[in-house]
């Protein structure tokens, strides 16, 4: 079982490209991601070396995007595996966002802004496809770890 909530994502996060991350107020399930001003290509990103050869699958919100959405080169989420670089799904959409991979070695998962501008991701969400499965037959939509058994029934 890998089910993974990214509850303080500011703690998942890299160094920032170009870009600044803080905590949405008020919502410590996200975070808000700002472009630098004067600058190109803002970016944060998560790195994983696990698991591998495992069908995944990340869900997001993205909300309150300001700026030109057309700067946005890569998408708002994209999903990538390094050494050598191979691109395995990006999101280009707002609103909630479900991309399924399946990594074979160590991968990213870039949240990135509008030039000049910000985007809000919220309850970002990293589980195998399995898992995935087993929550929306719960009739759940996000984990947030509150969804305990019931003793005897």
């Amino acid at each position: 079982m890998y089910l993974r909530n990214l509850t303080y994502p500011r703690m998942m996060l890299g160094t920032p490209n170009n870009s600044t991350v803080s905590m949405i107020a008020g919502n410590q399930k996200g975070v808000t991601i700002t472009a630098q001003e004067g600058r190109q290509d803002c970016f944060v990103q998560m790195w994983f070396n696990a698991p591998r050869d495992t069908s995944l699958v990340f869900q997001t919100d993205i909300w309150n995007v300001v700026g030109d959405q057309s700067t946005v080169r890569n998408g708002y989420v994209l999903i990538a595996e390094l050494d050598p670089w191979k691109s395995l799904f990006s999101a280009a959409n707002t609103g909630r966002v479900s991309l399924k991979f399946t990594p074979t070695r160590d991968f990213i998962i870039r949240l990135a802004c509008p030039d000049s501008g910000s985007a809000n991701f919220t309850q970002p969400l990293l589980m195998t496809e399995a898992e995935w499965n087993e929550l929306h037959a719960l009739g759940e939509g996000y984990f947030d770890g509150d969804l305990m058994p019931l003793t005897n029934g």
